[in-house]
């Protein structure tokens, strides 16, 4: 046979210390994840995430199986590209049935040319073009092999079968986590109290980069600052104004780190009153004070083993810097009231609206605090600096609102998407979401229409220009030659390598178009 195992690839951004992940594979992952997440029926929820494989990593045809391996049995659960009754299902037997019965990938270089690969197919002739291959993984849930995803490819070159196995590693477990979740788990989640932020460890969550939506530069870098983060225990401090997914960005770290099984506990320091700041990260002791019942864990004892994100920690009063500053010199605390010494295992990540240097400047902010949780900063940009994730934003929206209020409202106008592309978004991407709520609750067709979108959005809005082919061509390459160069700091090269082309056409173009590299550079 020639297909070949390939079991030793390293998992996808876990603790093995494997490379990051390119930031258009997290892309595929984070949209196969939103697929997965949406409520309703399994079927086309897995078609869905099927369709992601071909329109990001291309796979323009794959099958998914699931196998009882009591009865030894294997059946078809979806497909795309081709039906399902141009494929075999047998335990054992074939590529699938071989992952399925051995929990271990098979890569097959020429589909065309391996026997094992061709028993698995009916109509062998649709199958007769030089340059198919096929990455086959097992689907995997709690340690037991749920099932098989085959993907193949159309590629003449056979590199890249060990990124392909990484990548469709990550996809099957979230495949996995679908097909093992009973009836009406995401509506439950969706109904979940609020309380559930206090302690989420969650292991079936959905992999956490399936609610970062978009893949303009800035956001690619994003993905990739968190890819290089995430499989340390470095402390992270995340900055951006309010309303950019900050919270989305720490739950993503968590998520693809070591400690991904163990909890991830959320504290809004703006919203922690200064008296009961030390009770509520460390906990009492019974009668500690007045009230104080019982014994009570701390948010360190609940995030033992597992992340704690500080959010809004540029509100901290100072006595309240200088007990923080303490545990996270020395991991160790000890209960309100308590005199035994507490060992911490935690992973902090923080984040901040507010601009730190200048809170130490006042005085407000201890030096001593900021460096010790500025080991490693991601900086989530505002919206107004992404505006071309804004339509796909815009359409998750409408689909999430549409199932959440029961409207059946398809597609968003070009005039709605001019308007919405238009707004300055002070309020970034919750502004978003809250405006496309609105707009689905009014909606009384298919399709939103301006009309639909608040006043306030609609009065600065200026039907835009009739463009020839060749302008708008012009228009967007600059776009992205700017929002390249501008996510990379003036670095043609770098910004080559996110837009998938040369640095010599980077440099053509931004001739070109009269874009002077340089003042994107931080001096």
């Amino acid at each position: 046979m020639k297909g070949a195992s390939a079991r030793s690839v390293p998992s996808f951004a876990g603790p093995t210390g494997a490379p990051a992940p390119a930031p258009e594979v997290l892309i595929a992952v984070a949209e196969v994840g939103r697929e997965l997440a949406a409520t309703g029926d399994n079927a086309p929820r897995l078609a869905a995430a099927l369709r992601v494989l071909e329109r990001r990593l291309g796979a323009a045809r794959s099958v998914l199986y699931v196998v009882d391996s009591d009865e030894r049995t294997l059946a078809i659960e979806a497909t795309h590209g081709v039906s399902r009754e141009h494929f075999r299902a047998r335990y054992g037997s074939g590529v699938a049935g071989r992952v399925a019965s051995t929990g271990q990938p098979v890569i097959v270089p020429v589909v065309r040319h391996d026997a094992m690969a061709l028993s698995d197919l009916v109509d062998v002739s649709r199958w007769s073009e030089v340059g198919w291959n096929l990455v086959a993984v097992p689907v995997v849930v709690a340690g037991r092999c749920r099932g098989a995803l085959c993907a193949y490819f159309r590629h003449r070159d056979p590199s890249g079968f060990r990124e392909r196995v990484g990548v469709l590693d990550v996809v099957a477990s979230l495949f996995g986590k679908t097909l093992d979740a009973p009836a009406g788990a995401a509506a439950k989640s969706a109904r979940a109290s609020p309380s559930d932020d206090a302690h989420e460890s969650r292991p079936d969550a959905q992999f956490e980069y399936a609610n970062m939506i978009g893949s303009t530069p800035v956001m690619r870098q994003v993905y990739e600052q968190v890819s290089q983060v995430a499989r340390t225990n470095a402390t992270a401090l995340l900055r951006g104004e309010s309303g950019t997914g900050k919270e989305l960005v720490a739950r993503a770290i968590h998520h693809n780190s070591p400690r991904a099984g163990m909890p991830f506990i959320k504290v809004n320091c703006a919203a922690l009153p200064e008296s009961l700041f030390e009770s509520e990260l460390f906990g009492h002791e019974r009668g500690a004070f007045t009230g104080a019942h019982s014994r009570k864990k701390g948010r360190f004892e609940l995030a033992q083993g597992g992340t704690l994100f500080l959010d809004e920690i540029g509100e901290l009063p100072l006595t309240t810097q200088a007990k923080l500053l303490r545990v996270l010199q020395f991991r160790e605390f000890e209960r309100l009231g308590g005199t035994q010494t507490l060992r911490t295992d935690v992973r902090i990540i923080t984040a901040t609206n507010a601009d730190m240097e200048q809170t130490m400047r006042n005085g407000t902010f201890r030096e001593d605090l900021y460096y010790r949780i500025n080991i490693f900063t991601i900086t989530v940009p505002p919206l107004r600096e992404r505006s071309a994730d804004i339509p796909t934003l815009a359409e998750y929206f409408l689909a999430k609102f549409g199932r959440e209020h029961h409207r059946k409202v398809g597609r968003i106008s070009s005039g709605a998407l001019d308007v919405l592309t238009q707004h300055s978004w002070p309020g970034n991407v919750r502004e978003l979401e809250n405006v496309i709520e609105r707009a689905v609750v009014v909606c009384d067709g298919a399709v939103l229409q301006p009309a639909h979108l608040p006043e306030s959005l609609r009065g600065a809005w200026t039907v835009p220009e009739r463009l020839t082919l060749a302008q708008a061509v012009e228009r967007l390459e600059r776009q992205l030659v700017e929002d390249a160069l501008r996510a990379e700091k003036g670095n043609a090269a770098a910004a080559a390598r996110a837009l998938g082309t040369t640095e010599r056409i980077v440099r053509y173009k931004a001739q070109k178009l009269g874009i002077d590299p340089s003042v994107f550079r931080d001096d």
